[in-house]
């Protein structure tokens, strides 16, 4: 009698042990230097531009530290701007990197979109006579299947399916660099607001081309518990004269209004290119809310004075980072994290889907 006594209190103690310890190995948390305490997550993917080839890549050890599901590249993966037609500079840019990445034994696995320097050419759009060589440097590099629709359709938009505890994570790459109509040139050059580029009003304009608007439309109506557009461009923002989705205002404002009609209560957006980082977010017509995270550089950051920031949230932070998505667990909420080259936190945002 005393020995089942014993047995069933041992039960009794040591259950609650047994299912927290459960819970921790499919739920985590995570609290840094800076005091931010996240959520248990199921989930979480990193992201991060502007990636120099020839320059130390310390935040990397930071990255891995992280133990990343997915690591997303949102453009300027390396920098090798080239004006002939064999495209030595970008050539030579792949190599270097494709070293540098397997000297740091990274240990997660990546997916990617480009931005101008590894299109190859600053601010470039589609009048690049050298964008379909470009593609296929970069489809090597990335080391994307034969098979795969980017080999045989032009532009290299995509998208991909993640799943976390059950839940779908739907994930649209868009191609900001094939189809984009020449921006117009600035008036006062440096000013404020109007650094390289100011908006250009007229409605002929693309940013996307119409094929790529078209498969948007689609995928936006495709059902899934999490949506995530990833821009190499920043989109929300329009404080600033440098490249963004703003350039062509009646193209933002389109790509809003879809998003409006989609019929998500909360729309996520990953940018990156700025060399700073931000959080940003709009509410629309009609109430919904689109939040944006730029997160640039990962080794390219210069001073920066701060800028104009309507619609940001909080200041930007010019120092290298990378971006976090957590997905959490018992609902489905999201933070938005902006983490330092030490991996702490310094800017976040909480968004319930």
């Amino acid at each position: 009698m005393n020995n089942r006594y014993e047995f069933y209190k041992c039960i009794l103690y040591i259950s609650p042990l047994v299912g927290l310890f459960l819970f921790s190995c499919a739920h985590k948390t995570e609290t840094n230097m800076n005091g931010h305490y996240v959520a248990p997550y199921q989930m979480k993917i990193g992201f991060g531009s502007c990636l120099k080839q020839n320059k130390d890549m310390p935040i990397f050890e930071a990255i891995k530290s992280d133990s990343f599901d997915l690591f997303l590249m949102l453009g300027d993966n390396v920098y090798g701007d080239s004006d002939s037609e064999d495209l030595r500079e970008l050539r030579s840019a792949y190599k270097k990197q494709k070293d540098n990445f397997k000297n740091m034994n990274l240990n997660f696995s990546f997916e990617a979109i480009w931005d101008d320097h590894d299109y190859g050419l600053n601010d470039g759009g589609k009048n690049y006579p050298f964008k379909e060589q470009a593609k296929e440097l970069f489809l090597d590099f990335w080391d994307i299947p034969l098979d795969d629709v980017r080999r045989s359709r032009k532009g290299l938009y995509y998208d991909l399916l993640k799943n976390a505890d059950e839940k779908d994570v739907h994930i649209i790459f868009l191609d900001t660099r094939t189809f984009r109509d020449k921006l117009m040139p600035t008036d006062d050059r440096g000013a404020p607001g109007k650094e390289r580029y100011i908006p250009n009003l007229d409605r002929s304009l693309t940013m996307l081309g119409e094929d790529q608007w078209d498969w948007l439309r689609k995928k936006l109506a495709e059902p899934s518990d999490y949506k995530i557009i990833v821009t190499s461009i920043q989109f929300l923002p329009i404080g600033h004269g440098w490249e963004s989705w703003n350039n062509m205002p009646y193209e933002r404002d389109r790509l809003i209004n879809m998003i409006d009609n989609s019929g998500l209560d909360n729309m996520i957006v990953l940018s990156g290119d700025r060399h700073r980082g931000g959080l940003y977010q709009l509410k629309t017509s009609t109430g919904k809310t689109i939040s944006e995270i730029t997160s640039s550089s990962l080794n390219a950051a210069f001073p920066n004075s701060e800028e104009a920031g309507p619609l940001r949230i909080g200041g930007t932070f010019v120092d290298e980072n990378y971006g976090v998505l957590y997905f959490h667990s018992d609902d489905n909420a999201l933070t938005l994290a902006l983490k330092n080259i030490k991996g702490d936190i310094v800017r976040s945002l909480s968004v319930q889907n």
